[in-house]
């Protein structure tokens, strides 16, 4: 499928079939996750894959009864993670791919990059993790769509509950949801956005 056309058949499926999605293409698509940009190259994330019908039942329950998050083949949460300070072990982990051998590179490159997540309380952390995960659904979505499979991105659900539900710890927060699975039906209405004059200005 080339790249225009995945764009415009892209859309929210609501309702999925009851046929399951491959392994390899579940495989590409959460390679495709992996491969998404981050900020400082954190990859401040984790996907959790949930394929089993029941559980996906019970997910539902939390995602306000959502059919598409009830009958999808897989479910992959993403959970965003916040340790993303300079004292964290994730974090120096991180930057040190980057730092080269120097013990002085690493720190100089350490400060630099948490510079700002230093300064951030818990929910900040969540939020600019949570932002990085955005970029991972829709990578992953469009990955799914390149191989004819559906999805919707889920943001509609009881947050702790979920997390208790996946047995969250610290650092992890559940993000966001995508439901995958191919449609039961045809969209009901045609794709309709913004004209690009109004929202395209050149200066």
């Amino acid at each position: 499928m080339d790249f225009e056309k995945l764009l415009h058949q892209r859309h929210a499926c609501k309702l999925f079939l009851e046929t399951k999605i491959s392994k390899e293409d579940i495989h590409f698509i959460l390679e495709s996750g992996l491969l998404t940009p981050s900020s400082h190259g954190f990859e401040p994330w984790k996907f959790l894959v949930l394929n089993d019908k029941k559980k996906n039942e019970e997910l539902s329950k939390l995602c306000w009864n959502q059919q598409n998050v009830a009958t999808a083949s897989h479910n992959i949460i993403i959970v965003a993670r916040t340790d993303l300070q300079s004292k964290d072990e994730f974090a120096q982990k991180q930057v040190r791919r980057f730092s080269g051998k120097s013990e002085e590179n690493f720190q100089r490159v350490l400060v630099l990059y948490t510079h700002s997540t230093d300064g951030m309380n818990l929910d900040e952390r969540y939020h600019y993790a949570q932002l990085q995960c955005y970029l991972a659904l829709m990578q992953m979505s469009l990955a799914a769509m390149s191989k004819g499979i559906d999805s919707c991105m889920i943001g509609g659900f009881e947050k702790e509950k979920v997390d208790t539900f996946l047995g969250l710890k610290n650092p992890f927060q559940t993000a966001v949801i995508l439901a995958l699975g191919y449609k039961a039906n045809p969209p009901k209405y045609k794709k309709q956005r913004l004209s690009f004059d109004e929202v395209v200005e050149f200066l």
